[in-house]
């Protein structure tokens, strides 16, 4: 008898055994498997018809989706005349179903009044999702906008790169019972290929917290305008702001304005460059043998090109004789224009293109300008003075002006300018558009400008080498001076290139000059 309970006291023993192991295996070795098993189970995924891959900044911060939205999730029987008239009072529009029973809608604003009817008397599910774009959306003409109707992108990176956002996995799903319906209070989520950026996203060059700054930037200085900050090793774009902005949420309030909010005015104004151009004609002349540095022209406040006469707005009184880094610094247009004579509009606009004007700037980045030169029976005669310090027809853009004066900063190298990250336009090596020996000279011109010249006295924490500029557009009673500055820091070894725009700015120092300051001093 004792070694019958003995026996069964072991098996027991054994079998009990068994059971915590097998207890263990299921609730620690399986946990995962099963809870998502059991998640799979319950989970009511509903595949978004506006889906979109998301934008990031070079740093994976996400540029878009990262706000809130509202889905209302009803069962289609309670879909009645009423209920779609209370649906469309806030704002919503059909974002899915889900089989024969349910439909989603999404709004962009939230209404208590409304929300709790539709709950009370609809038994609408309600969560919070994210909504395409931000209330204070920043980078928004870079990223662009979508259509309405069919939530195709109409500008910037939404339209060229339509296809691949479009084609985004994602689905919205929330946490239903055992018999299908949801679960209230558990919420929406969204889910895609698993990985941490699908295929369908885009990774821009941008930097988030140096394009908000950019714009703040704008704004406190009451600019209304452009700016480009570039990498100078990469030429990738590290901010591309226009002011005034617009917010994507609301294209209907901009439709008949006259701000322009809509223009990408970094890569969509065009604007005559006024004295930034100088880096141009000094490069053609240096270039060409034309003239070397120490060659002198004498300002005595007036001169006559052509039959046409140029009055040097720095000093209407004359400089004086100067030498070229003299007249760099000092913006004098007389001597500008004498040199223009002496290169030649020939080598002048030949150097203008090598340097990206005249062109676009982003390979396939829509409606971007691409400028133009003031044909040839123009500047060979009466025009040659203004095309020397570039005035009259020759227009640009701020992005123009970006890439010019990189190729400054890189010594000769041009590299392609680039919106969106990838491995090739890291690793560009560039192509040579002028000789090292040139840039180092332009170069050397525009540090002195920042110590002697123009910008003389701006508060940099770095030493910096740039050019301003006045631009007279209009005509009549309807002329205007923008202000440029176009530059870049640290002079000694740059890594940022910076091109503002300041309309109405009246000189470059006192309008968009402020401006660069600032970003240098929150880059150092």
């Amino acid at each position: 008898m004792k070694k019958r309970v003995r026996i069964v006291f072991i098996l027991s023993i054994v079998v009990l055994a068994g059971l915590c192991g097998r207890l263990y295996y299921i609730q620690v070795m399986c946990h995962e498997e099963l809870e998502k098993g059991a998640q799979g189970q319950y989970a009511i995924q509903i595949r978004s018809e506006d889906a979109r891959g998301t934008i990031y900044d070079r740093n994976l911060v996400r540029l878009t989706d990262s706000c809130s939205s509202y889905y209302y999730l009803l069962n289609k029987k309670d879909c009645t005349v009423k209920m779609e008239t209370l649906i469309s009072q806030i704002g919503g529009q059909i974002a899915g179903t889900k089989g024969d029973n349910y439909v989603v809608y999404k709004a962009q604003k939230f209404d208590r009044k409304k929300k709790k009817k539709l709950v009370n008397d609809f038994g609408a599910y309600v969560f919070c999702g994210s909504s395409r774009y931000d209330e204070n959306q920043i980078a928004a003409h870079l990223i662009g906008y979508l259509n309405d109707s069919d939530s195709t992108g109409v500008s910037g990176l939404e339209k060229m790169f339509q296809d691949r956002l479009a084609s985004s996995p994602a689905v919205v799903s929330m946490m239903g019972n055992g018999i299908g319906e949801p679960i209230k209070g558990i919420g929406i989520t969204e889910q895609g290929t698993g990985d941490k950026v699908n295929p369908s996203a885009l990774v821009t060059t941008v930097d988030a917290n140096l394009q908000k700054k950019v714009e703040e930037i704008l704004n406190d200085n009451d600019v209304s305008g452009a700016v480009v900050v570039l990498q100078v090793k990469t030429g990738q774009v590290m901010a591309m702001a226009s002011s005034p902005v617009f917010d994507p949420n609301h294209l209907d309030s901009y439709l008949t304005s006259e701000n322009g909010e809509l223009i990408n005015k970094a890569i969509q104004g065009l604007y005559p460059p006024g004295s930034v151009f100088k880096i141009v004609v000094a490069a053609a002349a240096l270039e060409s043998g034309s003239i070397t540095m120490d060659d002198t022209f004498d300002c005595k406040g007036k001169v006559t090109i052509n039959g046409v006469d140029l009055i040097c707005e720095e000093k209407q009184d004359g400089h004086g004789t100067l030498d070229l880094g003299q007249a760099f610094a000092k913006s004098c247009n007389c001597y500008f224009a004498q040199l223009g004579k002496k290169t030649g509009s020939e080598n002048i606009i030949e150097m203008a293109r090598r340097m990206g004007l005249g062109k676009t700037t982003i390979a396939g980045f829509p409606d971007e300008e691409a400028g133009s030169f003031p044909d040839e029976s123009e500047r060979e005669y009466s025009g040659l003075s203004n095309l020397s310090i570039g005035q009259g027809s020759l227009l640009v853009t701020p992005i123009q002006i970006a890439k010019m004066t990189n190729i400054i900063a890189n010594k000769g190298i041009d590299h392609n300018l680039s919106v969106i990250m990838s491995q090739q336009n890291e690793e560009d090596a560039g192509q040579r558009v002028l000789t090292e020996a040139t840039a180092t000279e332009v170069g050397e011109m525009m540090e002195r400008v920042m110590v002697e010249g123009t910008a003389a006295g701006s508060q940099t924490h770095v030493t910096a080498a740039g050019k301003t500029g006045s631009a007279e557009a209009g005509g009549g009673n309807n002329e205007t001076v923008h202000g440029w500055f176009t530059g870049y820091f640290p002079a000694e070894n740059p890594e940022y290139t910076v091109t503002v725009i300041a309309e109405n700015g009246k000189t470059g120092s006192s309008s968009a000059l402020p401006v660069f300051e600032e970003i240098v001093n929150y880059l150092y």
